[in-house]
């Protein structure tokens, strides 16, 4: 993503992302907890389980832990926001048992290579089939949920003070590069932006 960067500040271990008013467009992804988005200015498409909805100006809403979805721009006036995260567990429901499977498998995965065919064989079905229910359960790709999780990962890593390039390699990007590319698509900002509001937080509580 390139334009505006949001920004990252974590307090008590919450994470909270504010975005000035832009014509933000974020990658499909998920978050490892619930995302409360308010709309301070403007409006903004959501893309959420295969609907479309326009959110505007003083709207709350919630996405639940795990949910793909995409905020998109309606015009180049954009819109201002304010995301919260709360972690809470995740459920799994018995008609995403398939899904729950191959994401497990997905997680013990070094590297980005989702390989969709071993990957079916492993769950015991088709690839075609894996990949429309897959898509029809979390509303988005194989290969981009696995580099989303692997974006979790990488914060994770950084989290717990690993270098950026090591959290890079260890969660299977290329390079620090390609980590750096892939958060900014999806988060809007960059990994170090991540570390240093988590080095302010730990600061702060101490």
């Amino acid at each position: 993503m390139s334009g505006p960067r949001t920004a990252l500040a974590v307090d008590r271990g919450v994470e909270t992302i504010e975005g000035r008013r832009a014509a933000w467009r974020f990658r499909p992804h998920y978050h490892a907890g619930d995302e409360i988005v308010h709309l301070r200015a403007g409006r903004a498409q959501l893309r959420l389980r295969g609907t479309m909805r326009i959110v505007e100006a003083g709207e709350t809403v919630v996405i639940p832990a795990g949910t793909i979805h995409r905020f998109e721009p309606i015009d180049d006036a954009g819109w201002a926001f304010t995301s919260n995260f709360v972690i809470r567990p995740e459920a799994s429901k018995p008609e995403e048992r398939l899904v729950a499977r191959a994401i497990e498998l997905l997680a013990r995965r070094h590297g980005l290579r989702s390989e969709p065919e071993a990957l079916a064989r492993a769950c015991g079905v088709s690839a075609g089939h894996l990949s429309r229910t897959f898509r029809k359960v979390t509303g988005t790709t194989l290969h981009n949920f696995h580099v989303v999780q692997a974006l979790q990962r990488s914060k994770l890593l950084i989290r717990a003070g690993e270098s950026i390039a090591a959290a890079a390699a260890d969660a299977g990007f290329y390079d620090q590069a390609h980590l750096n590319r892939e958060f900014v698509r999806t988060y809007g900002f960059t990994p170090n932006a991540f570390r240093s509001a988590w080095q302010v937080s730990s600061i702060q509580d101490r």
